[in-house]
């Protein structure tokens, strides 16, 4: 009897001091040589899950090289084999029963203190613990303390099994049978809490990291603006036929982020005194000259500024800009304008694609306008249904009043309701819609809208491809003969009651062959 607590109470301190205490060796090992792996470079969810499988199979073989050189060493052991294996699953029942408390209590979530309280159950993980969760792989933790127990308990039946003992005759069919679900519960359970990481870091390995920021910002647009040095702008050949010298004759401009590339160079070519006033006054440490007409609150920078089209439209209806280079208006903004006896007057600058895409790696390379509609209003679910893999569609949707889900609402879906937006398919700017399509989160699953030059031009995106749409493909040809379904417009929006004539000017010279050249250089496809 007393051997058989002898060898109960080793067992309990070989699973619970060295087992922990080898694990901690393994990794101050697996940390000095991954460092020298530049594991870094694959991206950090696939570093993730690279580290975790070596702590899931490097710590179920140290358990299993434990376990069996356990029972070789050992001289008092039970004469019944389920002593021996219900000793071995103490252990692992009670970091079980440690992690589910600490996964419910967390909410999933590893960065909650609860997996502090998982660690100080056994103080021999504290050193493993405290490296893990200060190198961000707190998710790590309890799948290698499971799966050293684990491999403990499988060493013990490797074992008995090498040594051809008939020990386990004495194992009931039952036993047995609880024994194997019980190892493969808990192989479940590590999966099921380390999932995301999973799901995360085999796509990145799969499709590469996303390299993609979320949106261009007003400090993005400062290396577009007029006047500045290597903006990228387009270019006359030579000096405009019209130019506005007096800072109070010009029109005061304001405008979509796609559209402000185009804007800016007419302003360049036709705003004189603004690049005379602009060269002037660059080199002074002021907020309003170094953001060079992009958010200027100060008179004259203020004359050009880029703030974006659902506020482009407040702006004008309050009287607060002339003319503004966007798409055409939403509902709403056709209701406050009429609501102040007034009308928009939308002149045509250009032309522009309106497009739909996937992530590079999705193999859907058409749909049809049906298609579209019925993805967007909850028909389609699944790219099995276009001809694509079984994934989900994530379809992502842009704000109301925004350029793109007017053109959205009013050419595509034309009367048809849309999905409601969630937290997940909402994407706020145009940039960020790109950049969750591209993600390689979204790798299969996510469709999303935009103007092709912002996507191709604007944000360069190497990590989507656009759809073709009922077999025709958007690029400047389709769109200069208007054979791509969802040829849009880009208007310069100005107010019928605003009758100053420098506006009827500045729209004329617009539409000329100088103005029309620089529409074409931008990008775009001229009006006519």
């Amino acid at each position: 009897m007393k051997s058989n607590k002898r060898y109960l109470g080793t067992s309990l301190a070989t699973q619970m001091i060295i087992l922990p205490f080898l694990l901690t060796i393994g990794m101050i090992i697996v940390s000095s040589i991954t460092d020298g792996l530049k594991l870094y470079e694959l991206g950090s969810d696939a570093r993730k899950l690279i580290l975790l499988s070596i702590a899931f199979f490097g710590s179920l073989i140290i358990g299993i090289i434990v376990g069996y050189i356990f029972v070789k060493l050992s001289k008092h052991k039970p004469n019944s084999a389920k002593e021996r294996y219900l000793i071995a699953i103490v252990p692992i029942l009670y970091a079980l029963v440690f992690a589910v408390l600490a996964l419910a209590f967390s909410r999933g979530n590893f960065n909650s203190g609860w997996w502090g309280v998982y660690a100080l159950k056994n103080p021999m993980l504290l050193i493993i613990g405290l490296g893990l969760s200060l190198s961000g792989l707190h998710f790590i933790i309890p799948v290698a303390e499971l799966m050293g127990y684990m491999g403990f308990l499988i060493g013990i039946v490797l074992s008995e099994w090498t040594a051809k003992t008939a020990a386990d005759s004495s194992l009931s069919r039952n036993f047995k049978a609880v024994l194997v679900l019980f190892c493969i519960f808990v192989l479940a359970f590590s999966g099921i809490t380390t999932r995301k990481v999973i799901d995360d870091g085999t796509t990145e390995l799969l499709y590469g990291k996303s390299t993609v920021g979320s949106d261009l910002t007003e400090f993005d647009l400062i290396d577009k603006a007029p006047f500045k040095e290597n903006n990228g702008l387009a270019k006359l050949d030579k000096p405009a036929n019209l130019h506005f010298e007096e800072l109070d004759s010009m029109p005061r401009l304001d405008g979509a982020t796609a559209a402000y590339p185009v804007y800016a160079a007419f302003v360049e070519a036709v705003y004189k005194g603004l690049g005379e006033y602009y060269l002037a006054n660059r080199n002074k440490n002021d907020k309003d000259v170094s953001i060079a007409f992009v958010a200027s609150e100060k008179f004259p920078l203020d004359l050009v500024k880029c703030s974006k089209t659902g506020t482009a439209y407040e702006r004008l209806i309050a009287g607060q800009t002339d003319i503004i280079f966007v798409a055409e208006p939403s509902k709403a903004h056709l209701e406050a304008i009429k609501a102040k006896g007034d009308e928009f007057v939308l002149t045509p600058i250009g032309s522009e694609a309106f497009v739909f895409f996937t992530n590079s790696k999705n193999p859907v390379e058409d749909l049809t306008i049906k298609q579209i509609q019925d993805i967007y209003t909850g028909k389609i679910t699944r790219w099995k249904e276009v001809g694509g893999q079984w994934n989900r569609i994530l379809p992502y949707q842009r704000p109301e009043n925004s350029g793109s889900q007017t053109v959205m609402q009013n050419k595509v879906m034309t009367g048809i309701i849309m999905l409601e937006q969630t937290k997940e398919t909402y994407a706020g700017g145009m940039g960020e819609i790109i950049s969750e399509v591209a993600g390689y989160k979204n790798a299969k699953n996510a469709i999303g809208y935009s103007f092709m030059y912002y996507s191709t031009q604007m944000i360069k995106n190497n990590q989507i491809k656009y759809l073709s749409i009922d077999g025709i493909k958007p690029t400047p040809e389709t769109v200069r003969n208007k054979t791509y379904p969802f040829t849009v417009p880009v208007y310069a929006v100005s107010l019928k009651s605003n009758q100053k004539e420098n506006i009827s000017r500045f729209l004329s010279w617009v539409l000329s062959e100088e103005g029309q050249s620089l529409v074409e250089k931008t990008g775009y496809v001229r009006a006519k």
